[in-house]
């Protein structure tokens, strides 16, 4: 059996287990479809836990040094009457108090680069066509494209890490269930100035129907987000950008113009429907999903791409051992499965409660109220209750196993 690992979808996981692998000595290989890593309007929220776990591997200081980012310690919601402070991160960590704001286009070859560094081989616009299979029916490599150029490449094991949509969840047959999802979002970016207001980074407004989000990854411009019911693109493209432009002049006036000179049609903007789906398993013989193939989240709360990372330090932990010691098919399977067994409950139980929010948010702006709930508005006056939701909301990390961590 080879022992090589292929991951397919060079996305946040994807790009740390590649990492991770590389650096505890197993033959690893990325493929990514695209020429680049260039992803926008994606999950770009590393967590305190993300981060202390990346400093655990020696990442996080060069990191947050050498690539660009903001840091968030707290998520803010505006009303007309009152700022409410729904989390408060400056107690969620002793080291990173803070949410790391990094474009994943910046963070992926970054990390990308070091995965290389410790012998992985990363290709891009590789494009995952079809499984190679033994006789019983065991996944044992991929077939993949290069400008229309077919590869084979054995593999122990193939990681499904390609996304919502992810093309090898649809070739091993697994089933995607749809949970339930009342929002959709629309994105733009627009060139931040120095003297622009100051806010956390992780800004809502209430505005009458919905909600307005303003992101700063520190990039030099502002992401501003619109939540729109969900499946009503089509009515919004109708009515045409002014009526986004002049809810955002109703909670950000400062902010209009520049929409208004960037921003022509709805066309421009970036559709993100949300969706929260699971799988009816996250493995098949010779192979196992992570992320968002295995489980989507919806973006609301920014938690995707740390499930993610989750997801790939798990997996790594589970790998390592048995591929450097070159164990059976049934080893490696056994190794791979015992992923969902550790992340599917919490994953779950986060998915659940996402659900719950979304339709109550749903209701909220069909109703016309704004703001947060009425409970979070009494518990967010309660103090010390916006630093205990940080911490109960924090995901965790594993630590790396020795020979990972040692690298």
């Amino acid at each position: 059996m080879d022992g090589r690992v292929v991951v397919v979808g060079g996305g946040p996981g994807g790009v740390l287990l590649t990492y991770l692998l590389a650096r505890g000595g197993v033959a690893v290989t990325l493929l990514e479809a695209r020429h680049d890593f260039a992803r926008r309007f994606r999950g770009d929220t590393l967590a305190p836990g993300v981060l202390e776990y990346l400093d655990d591997l020696g990442l996080a200081g060069d990191l947050l040094a050498e690539v660009p980012h903001r840091r968030s310690d707290m998520f803010r919601w505006h009303t007309p009457e009152k700022t409410y402070e729904l989390v408060d991160y400056r107690g969620a960590s002793r080291r990173f108090p803070f949410y790391a704001l990094i474009p994943q286009a910046r963070f992926l070859p970054w990390l990308a680069a070091r995965a290389e560094a410790y012998g992985a081989q990363v290709r891009l616009g590789a494009r995952f066509s079809s499984f190679l299979s033994a006789a019983d029916g065991r996944v044992t490599g991929v077939e993949y494209t290069v400008e229309a150029t077919t590869h084979r490449l054995d593999a122990a094991l193939v990681v499904g890490a390609d996304g919502r949509s992810s093309k090898v969840r649809a070739a091993a047959g697994i089933e995607a269930t749809e949970l339930g999802a009342s929002l959709d979002l629309l994105w733009f970016a627009v060139e931040r100035h120095d003297d622009d207001p100051a806010y956390s980074g992780l800004d809502l407004f209430a505005r009458p129907g919905g909600t307005i989000a303003l992101l700063d990854q520190g990039a030099g411009e502002w992401q501003v987000g619109w939540s729109i019911p969900a499946g009503s693109y089509a009515s919004v493209r109708e009515a045409g950008v002014g009526p986004l432009v002049d809810a955002v002049a109703a909670v950000l006036p400062w902010l209009a113009p520049r929409l208004r000179a960037a921003l022509s049609a709805v066309t421009d903007l970036t559709l993100l429907p949300v969706r929260i789906m699971t799988v009816d398993s996250w493995t098949r013989p010779g192979l196992v999903l992570i992320g968002d193939a295995a489980h989507v989240v919806s973006p609301v709360g920014g938690n995707g791409i740390n499930l993610a990372l989750a997801d790939a330090a798990e997996l790594a932990n589970q790998l390592v051992g048995p591929l450097r010691a070159g164990s059976s098919a049934a080893a490696v399977d056994e190794a791979a499965g015992r992923l969902e067994s550790v992340r599917r409950p919490g994953v779950e139980a986060e998915q659940r409660r996402q659900v719950r929010t979304e339709q109550a948010a749903a209701q909220r702006n069909a109703a016309g109220v704004v703001g947060p709930p009425t409970v979070l508005r009494v518990l967010t006056a309660i103090p010390g209750f916006s630093r205990l939701a940080a911490r109960r909301s924090g995901v965790t990390v594993p630590a790396p196993v020795p020979v990972i961590a040692v690298g």
